[in-house]
């Protein structure tokens, strides 16, 4: 007995556009190729996700540091604004016109002022934790940055000493330059990890995404190829239906 070639490679034919039309379908809804059942395929594609999973977590870190940051800025902030408070009494107080009462109540002012100067510095924290007099080392995936946060000595701090009020106000600038040297740092980064996640990204997306267009056009041809193999096979069938039919009459 013969066997029907004709007919074994048209079924063939349709099921193969059936498998090419749930292979768009799956693209449609997945939204992924997939050509990344290929093993060297998915491990790039996979890399390049990880890369970009790292970065995302280094630019949170770099963000939650730039928080920390920007607190201890705003501290040193009021705490310059009291210094230049302290700056201004000390001036005060060398008058000749005033009496020794008034000179005791400048004194007292400006010991209150170091005070709250100090609790301003010991109250700054960030998730917890005390902010002056403490080094911070961040990793960002492939790189570290590190800052310190000095802890302003205000223990010299007497009112009638201008060569201490000057001590002072130079460890504050150098304070105010640490952290903004941080802030800029980290910002810097920030930027350049955006940057180069959105790049990782895109390539990934090249690799793994599925064309959502050109799968819905595949899936429409596919689809049509298919019924028009079936409604010809369907076709055939009857032709050869109505020959047997005919040799039997």
């Amino acid at each position: 007995m013969q066997v029907n070639n004709t007919q074994s490679s048209t079924l063939n034919y349709i099921n193969n556009h059936k498998k090419n039309t749930e292979d768009s379908l799956n693209k449609i809804g997945s939204g992924k190729k997939l050509q990344l059942d290929d093993a060297a395929m998915m491990q790039i594609a996979q890399a390049l996700m990880s890369d970009a999973t790292i970065m995302g977590q280094g630019i949170q870190n770099a963000n939650e540091n730039v928080a920390m940051l920007q607190i201890a800025d705003g501290t040193l902030q009021n705490v310059s604004q009291m210094a230049t408070d302290l700056e201004t009494l000390n001036v005060r107080a060398n008058s000749a016109a005033l009496n020794s009462d008034q000179k005791a109540m400048l004194s007292q002012e400006f010991n209150s002022q170091v005070k709250a100067m100090n609790d301003a510095m010991s109250s700054a924290s960030y998730n917890g934790q005390s902010l002056f007099g403490k080094n911070f080392t961040t990793s960002l995936g492939s790189s570290e940055i590190s800052v310190s946060i000095p802890q302003l000595d205000t223990s010299k701090l007497e009112l009638g000493n201008s060569d201490t009020l000057k001590e002072f106000r130079e460890s504050l600038n150098s304070a105010f330059s640490e952290i903004g040297s941080g802030m800029n740092a980290y910002s810097s980064s920030i930027n350049s990890l955006l940057t180069t996640r959105t790049n990782t990204l895109a390539a990934y997306s090249q690799m793994a995404d599925t064309d959502i267009a050109q799968s819905v056009s595949d899936f429409k041809n596919e689809s049509t190829m298919t019924q028009t193999a079936l409604y010809a096979q369907a076709h055939k069938n009857n032709i050869d239906q109505t020959r047997v039919m005919a040799l039997l009459q």
